[in-house]
């Protein structure tokens, strides 16, 4: 028999609790024997379901499909096929399950109690939630995670705690994660290079609607911040908006009512390793819900990674699998008026989400 093994590759090291198993057997007489060990242990018929061979068939060609659960530590996996005339092929390969990575920083801020803006209901809520996310669900050292809610997120707190205490931190093989519960702002800049004439800001606590510049955080130092930290995995998720529509976390300066670019975003995203994920299109509203008690994005972003958006079981959600997630319960929940947006990429899986 002739047998290829597409995945896992051999050596591979993985967080996640199985690995699946792809590949395919044939011979030209026929297959009568496929047994699977995990561990020199014999998978069950009920566990290797869908590739067992029927006593008196002799398929030539057999797909190989299989989810393997892994213990910690090395976890050696051995296909056997045997033919009609009794000639056999063997493969082995070892996967190795790893402990949960600490090697991963977070800033999250959340803002309601503006004192010069219209203040919002949930975004603190937003905030300690994925805190805990990290914290307790993914079993992120608590002091690897900066919170800042309300007054603790003033302009001065996010440029030192992104710029200085992050950057020194991280490093190019770690994962930083931010996230930002709060208004977002535009004022009219024919210097943007967006196209739209328009700059774009996060507004922190203490943000003055008439002179964004001096108070807010704008987008083209945002993406500075990003550039200094070195990690190679940086992710940046928003619960803002930007389009001075009424209703939203967003801020409506005079004047300003004009047709944004979502091009601010891929500046975000622009260089190795990051990738931004944003509550709403440039144009759109982030809302929030009282019979949610959060913003909407935020609220299934999180309920996605405590496991629903885990859509091959392998107890890693990765940032596709959170947005494809989104993108599907957001607008449902929102009447086709809110679509979150995702840019930029990242080489391999990047894991926001790890299922107990």
């Amino acid at each position: 028999p002739v047998l290829l093994i597409a995945e896992p590759t051999h050596g591979l090291s993985t967080e996640a609790k199985s690995v699946q198993l792809s590949g395919v057997v044939q011979d030209e007489k026929g297959l009568q024997q496929l047994d699977i060990y995990i561990n020199n242990r014999k998978l069950s018929p009920l566990e290797a379901r869908g590739i067992r061979i029927a006593e008196g068939s002799y398929p030539r060609r057999l797909a190989i499909e299989q989810r393997i659960g892994l213990a910690r530590g090395p976890n050696t996996i051995k296909i056997h096929a045997v033919d009609t005339d009794g000639l056999f092929v063997e493969k082995s390969l070892t996967v190795h399950h790893i402990a949960r990575r600490r090697n991963l920083w977070a800033v999250v801020v959340g803002i309601d109690n503006y004192p010069h803006i219209r203040p919002l209901k949930y975004a603190v809520a937003d905030a300690k939630s994925f805190y805990d996310l990290l914290v307790t669900g993914n079993q992120v050292p608590a002091e690897n995670v900066h919170l800042l809610l309300n007054e603790q997120a003033t302009l001065q707190a996010l440029r030192s705690t992104l710029g200085t205490k992050v950057k020194n931190k991280a490093g190019a093989d770690d994962m930083v994660i931010i996230y930002f519960a709060g208004h977002g702002a535009t004022e009219r800049d024919t210097m943007s290079p967006d196209g739209d004439g328009l700059e774009k800001y996060l507004l922190p606590f203490g943000a003055d609607p008439n002179d964004l510049y001096a108070s807010a955080l704008p987008m083209r130092e945002v993406a500075h911040i990003f550039h200094r930290i070195r990690s190679e995995r940086l992710v940046f998720v928003a619960d803002a908006c930007y389009s001075g529509a009424s209703g939203g976390r967003t801020v409506s300066i005079t004047g300003v009512r004009a047709n944004l670019s979502d091009r601010f975003l891929e500046r975000l995203a622009g260089g190795k390793g990051k990738v931004i994920i944003t509550a709403s299109s440039a144009n759109e509203v982030s809302v929030e819900k009282d019979e949610l008690g959060h913003g909407v994005f935020t609220y299934y972003l999180v309920q996605g990674l405590r496991g629903p958006a885990d859509t091959d079981a392998d107890g890693l959600i990765t940032v596709d699998e959170a947005y494809r997630y989104v993108s599907k319960t957001v607008p449902q929940a929102t009447g086709q008026e809110q679509h979150p947006v995702k840019k930029g990429t990242v080489e391999g899986q990047l894991v926001m989400g790890i299922v107990p």
